[in-house]
């Protein structure tokens, strides 16, 4: 469909459709179901070479949901068999995702991990994965997680993609699931950006709903960059998704040119979106064909080391 090569650097990927649908809990505007299937039918239709699979496991909702209803005496007792499971539950998803990613060239595969699995247990992951599995990269829900990125526990974590040059993602902005964006507002990342400056640093969202914070952390830190998942959603003719709060065509060439243009990359959120009614929309966008160009793929080769 384009006259670019195209790379979604943010999508997730699930198992069976049931399975995707759970995660979309009743959102359906996009009519996807999240499958590698479904993906890759779409990307042939609209021309996506690439999608970076950024899947996590709601660890956190997890553990919660698992307590509810135990006797306070007993929470302590059977938080660490619980907590052993839930990572259980991580690792298997990791090594899923990197499967999709060998058995389909046009998979890019991003592992997750969570404080709640200790500190060891995540970098032993990251080695695993990244070793052995063919990860390129790590995605983070400080949102769903109830952590800071800037946690200390999580600082072996970024030291261990700085020094082995794999690019770090986390949600950013407003976070549907957790209200409170005090996890996941773009100036929270500051701290790491600063801390690791050779990390890549990648600001899911464009930071939703925190625009003006996005462009100062921006301007401020040359290895913050940002993804457009869930910011710029089309519908099917390509017009400005309707019924959720999103960018006009106006204010998201304005942000994207202040942010800069080498420092943002194309990005759906597949399946609450759907990659090729966002790509229509994305290229009726009022950039030059050189501005496209490195939003549509350039940069995410870069930025990702795709």
């Amino acid at each position: 469909m384009a006259d670019f090569e195209v790379i979604d650097a943010h999508v997730h990927t699930y198992k069976t459709p049931d399975i995707g649908r759970q995660a979309l809990s009743g959102f359906n505007i996009s009519g996807c179901c999240g499958t590698p299937e479904e993906l890759t039918d779409i990307m042939a239709e609209a021309g996506i070479r690439l999608a970076v699979q950024c899947n996590m496991t709601p660890a956190r909702s997890m553990l919660e949901a698992s307590l509810a209803g135990i006797p306070s005496q007993q929470v302590e007792s059977r938080r660490t068999a619980l907590v052993e499971k839930i990572s259980g539950r991580i690792k298997r998803r990791n090594e899923w995702t990197c499967r999709m990613a060998q058995e389909r060239q046009a998979l890019i595969a991003f592992l997750s991990v969570d404080p709640i699995m200790g500190q060891d247990a995540m970098i032993d992951e990251l080695r695993d994965k990244i070793d052995h599995h063919g990860a390129r990269g790590l995605k983070i829900h400080p949102g769903e997680g109830r952590f800071y990125p800037d946690d200390p526990c999580l600082e072996p974590v970024y030291e261990t993609m700085e020094k082995r040059g794999l690019p770090v993602i986390s949600h950013g902005g407003l976070d549907i699931a957790n209200p409170d964006p005090g996890y996941t507002r773009p100036a929270v990342l500051a701290k790491v950006a600063e801390q690791h400056p050779k990390l890549n640093l990648i600001i899911a969202h464009l930071g939703r709903d925190f625009f003006e914070e996005t462009i100062q952390v921006a301007q401020a830190h040359a290895n913050i960059f940002f993804d457009t998942s869930a910011a710029i959603p089309g519908d099917e003719t390509g017009r400005p998704l309707q019924g959720i709060s999103a960018l006009s065509n106006e204010a998201a060439v304005q942000l994207i040119r202040k942010i800069g243009v080498d420092r943002v990359m194309f990005g759906s959120d597949y399946p609450w979106f759907n990659p090729l009614w966002d790509l229509r929309r994305f290229l009726k966008l009022d950039f030059t064909d050189a501005e496209k160009k490195a939003l549509l793929a350039d940069n995410a080769r870069r930025i990702l080391g795709l």
